[in-house]
């Protein structure tokens, strides 16, 4: 075959190809470590014309877990480009659920830096606009970012099942997971702190999904002890952007996290949605009903 032949098949092959995704995993550097991402454009646009949705991850997860994964797909149907993040969480390269059989020094605010990094990584990539979303912890530390000065090209937020803790719900799940007090342990955790020992750690204890953890007396007390931040409804009203809080009528969040929300005074920028049949994970259809609340959220002016 000549090579003018060559290139005209070579052509006519591209034009009748099917329009595919373009996702590829990206990477950036968090202190020292690698923290991995997974960006998917629609085909025919762009980050610096079409904006970005910005996906984090629920407690210990990561970017391929199934809400996160399904979330891309149904955003792609709709033509919106996203990209989904994991944590590092102090360690380099991590993807899949957090390996509890590593030594724990990390804590629920560290997840705005890293917000912050990816934030400043998509500007250098030309994004414009970009719309924050986080599932359950991931929500929290969404709105905790959000309601510290946030970018510029933050546009508006999306809290999917956002945690509403407080000390006694915290105590409450903690011995209902672990079937062991909490108070014992927090409070030998938290005299370690007070000798200047926050780096001590604590072996065999219960640890946010891990049953038997090794974690720093620091970590678990910023989990676990008086955090206000652990109480989403309370980081609303510093936020300014539109936000859109999203739960199922099937979670037991559900009961406490509505009336929280809705007795926020001049919150005209949040939107409240429930989603019926949806529980804390937004199963199947209900991942279809959410995508869609997204899609309305997104594009309205």
């Amino acid at each position: 075959m000549s090579l003018s032949c060559f290139a005209l098949v070579a052509s006519l092959s591209a034009a009748f190809a099917p329009a595919m995704a373009i996702a590829d995993e990206v990477k950036i550097e968090q202190q020292g470590l690698d923290a991995v991402g997974n960006l998917d454009l629609v085909k025919g646009k762009s980050l610096k014309q079409d904006g970005v949705v910005l996906l984090l991850h629920d407690t210990l997860g990561h970017h391929r877990m199934e809400i996160i994964s399904a979330l891309q797909e149904l955003l792609h149907e709709r033509g919106i480009n996203s990209l989904a993040i994991t944590l590092s969480l102090g360690t380099n390269d991590r993807r899949g659920m957090y390996d509890c059989s590593l030594e724990q020094d990390h804590r629920n605010e560290d997840a705005v830096e890293e917000i912050r990094n990816w934030i400043e990584w998509l500007k250098g990539q030309g994004a414009t606009n970009v719309i924050l979303v986080g599932h359950a912890r991931g929500a929290n530390q969404v709105a905790i970012y959000a309601s510290k000065n946030p970018d510029k090209v933050v546009k508006k937020a999306v809290l999917i099942a956002p945690p509403a803790q407080t000390a006694s719900s915290i105590s409450a799940d903690y011995e209902a997971r672990f079937r062991k007090q909490l108070q014992p342990i927090l409070s030998d955790a938290e005299k370690f702190i007070a000798d200047k020992d926050g780096s001590h750690l604590l072996s065999g204890v219960g640890f946010l999904t891990c049953d038997n953890a090794r974690v720093t007396s620091s970590s678990f007390v910023d989990y676990y002890g008086a955090n206000q931040n652990l109480y989403t409804p309370s980081l609303l009203p510093f936020i300014k952007i539109p936000v859109m809080v999203t739960i199922g009528d099937q979670d037991p969040l559900a009961a406490e996290l509505a009336p929280a929300i809705e007795g926020i005074p001049d919150a005209q920028n949040i939107s409240f949605q429930v989603i019926p049949g949806a529980d804390h994970f937004f199963r199947d259809l209900a991942t279809e009903e959410l995508a869609n609340h997204m899609r309305d959220f997104i594009q309205k002016k």
